[in-house]
């Protein structure tokens, strides 16, 4: 008797939940009755796309081969022959395949697919050219209309990310079947506030992160372990914002899906942006946050420029204090005149003195001074220079069209130049036109990001004025993160000598400050006032005399 094996297929969970593999069931045995066959292997693939999965990827015709070369059945029986697969560079083969090996290929609607003629193959390869081809299409109109779906802020299913759960709320398909959507975990939403505040107001790392929150038994909706990609990721992800983003479909804002507002969420990204390893050139962010002492990232020594390094004193240390280390030039890495080693709770009293004294500059100083005097007039100082250099362009535009028009003057005799002398004059023209269109197009790209930088003022300002407020009364942490913002570079040298670079982000507020009785901010750092900066290798009667009223030069900060 004829032994046969079958394979149904169907590529969604909707189809397995309509019971269409029962189906195909009913009808291949009911085919094969009718030919006295006798069925012997029966083979089910559940959610499994003809179209996007490979056969080599799929268990069934694996067996199904394997079957085939150990001569185990004489037909192969489907419902359809699409149910062997959608893929018109793929699919034809296979089924030639299994020719070759001598089992016959039936469909319960189409019938046997022979190869006795070319005609064969090319009809056996134009079916599943077809079938890709409405794969194609099909699968075009679900993502166009998901598209549109996300576009319109509903959820389409998946695993929510972290912070969020799939809830019935009463919404309806077009089959009257309900459907689900996205609101805020509690739980989760405090643990991704957490992980974001941490982050930003602490200088907290993600492997950090991860331990703690492994510690503590919190896991993913996979009901894994939290590990360093799995914080990135959170705080990496625009969702938290309030935004349903799927590649590159982005919703409307979406105010009830909000947990992290964006300035928290901006701030988050500018510490992850340093941490990079490619960006450890420019990093004045601290990689790890937990060491003990102020500074880290942003300190360089003053003699070779190298950054400085922290050690912390271990067991049995022969100093019992942490200290700051030129690291390249303590280890002859390069050639370094400057200390090697510095007491690092000297330098962080340092630190903190010029913190404090120019966050509180901030407080006294009203919005309108700070921001419309400094950023204001800088893009209004540049839309004078743009309208200035058109005008000077239509100018010199219409000297070189004037003198063109005297070519045909030239020719004719009845011009006061010579050929010579005009050609000169019009390449000079076109020189200077094509000069002053080209200093105008780098005004207006001055101009654009002067004015994207006045838009974002306002968040700096606040950032800033918020330091001023929180700084005396925060933990190390927060001391640690606010230093590592504000100030781009801290130069150290001998004699514990401190020169301090503000951000630029920070600086354009400083330099609007009223510093008058200050020893003040320059374009290259600061300085404390003379009565807390005793010049470096002065004597102790000459530091008395400059007490006494001789006026002295401001140097950098020294213990």
């Amino acid at each position: 008797m004829t032994r046969v094996e079958c394979l149904y297929r169907v590529s969604t969970k909707g189809q397995v939940d309509h019971d269409d593999i029962p189906m195909q069931r009913i009808e291949c045995r009911k085919f094969a009755e009718q030919q006295g066959w006798n069925i012997i292997k029966e083979l089910c693939e559940k959610g499994v796309s003809g179209f996007k999965i490979s056969a080599d990827d799929r268990d069934a015709i694996q067996e199904l081969r394997e079957d085939a070369m150990n001569q185990r059945f004489d037909v192969l029986l489907v419902f359809m022959f699409d149910r062997l697969g959608r893929r018109d560079d793929e699919t034809p083969f296979v089924v030639e395949w299994f020719a070759k090996q001598g089992i016959r290929i039936f469909s319960v609607k189409e019938g046997e697919q022979k190869f006795e003629s070319h005609t064969d193959s090319l009809i056996n390869y134009i079916r599943y050219w077809q079938s890709e081809g409405e794969s194609r299409k099909t699968s075009m109109r679900i993502k166009t209309r998901l598209d549109q779906m996300r576009g319109e802020g509903l959820y389409t299913g998946g695993t929510p990310r972290y912070g969020y759960r799939a809830v019935e709320k009463g919404r309806r398909n077009k089959k009257d079947k309900p459907v689900k959507d996205l609101e805020i975990c509690p739980e989760e939403a405090a643990v991704v506030k957490e992980i974001f505040e941490r982050t930003v107001y602490e200088g907290a790392g993600s492997f950090i992160l991860a331990t703690e929150l492994s510690a503590r038994g919190v896991r993913t909706h996979h009901g894994a372990q939290f590990n360093v990609s799995t914080i990135n990721k959170i705080l990496r992800d625009r969702q938290y914002l309030g935004y349903l983003i799927t590649q590159d479909i982005t919703s409307p804002h979406l105010p009830e899906l909000q947990i992290i507002d964006e300035a928290l969420f901006n701030a988050a990204q500018e510490i992850t942006e340093q941490r990079k390893t490619q960006n450890a050139a420019w990093r004045n962010i601290p990689r790890q946050n937990c060491s003990g002492v102020l500074l880290g990232g942003n300190l360089y020594c003053a003699a070779c420029g190298s950054r400085m390094t922290s050690s912390s004193p271990g067991e049995g240390a022969k100093r019992p204090y942490a200290e700051y280390i030129c690291y390249m030039g303590a280890n002859h890495r390069i050639a370094c005149s400057g200390q090697k080693a510095y007491v690092a709770k000297r330098v962080d009293d340092l630190v903190l003195r010029v913190t404090g004294m120019l966050l509180n500059t901030i407080q006294d100083t009203p919005k309108d001074e700070s921001i419309e005097k400094r950023v204001l007039a800088e893009v209004k100082d540049l839309e004078r220079q743009l309208a200035d250099t058109r005008k000077q362009a239509d100018e010199a535009a219409k000297a070189q069209e004037a003198l063109e028009m005297e070519v045909s003057r030239c020719l004719m005799g009845q011009s006061q130049f010579t050929a010579e002398m005009l050609s000169k004059l019009i390449e000079q023209a076109a020189q200077k036109h094509k000069a002053l269109n080209h200093t105008a197009a780098e005004l207006e790209q001055k101009l654009a990001d002067q004015k994207k930088i006045a838009d974002g003022v306002q968040t700096y300002y606040d950032r800033f004025l918020g330091w001023s407020m929180e700084f005396g009364m925060a933990s190390l942490a927060r001391k640690r993160i606010i230093i590592a913002q504000l100030f781009k570079r801290i130069e150290l040298d001998r004699g514990y000598n401190l020169h301090f670079e503000v951000d630029w982000n920070y600086e354009q507020f400083i330099d609007s400050v009223n510093v008058k009785g200050k020893q003040g901010i320059t374009a290259v750092g600061i300085t404390l006032p003379p009565k807390v900066r005793p010049k470096a290798g002065k004597t102790a009667k000459a530091s008395q005399t400059a007490k006494n009223g001789r006026k002295r030069k401001a140097e950098p900060i020294s213990a």
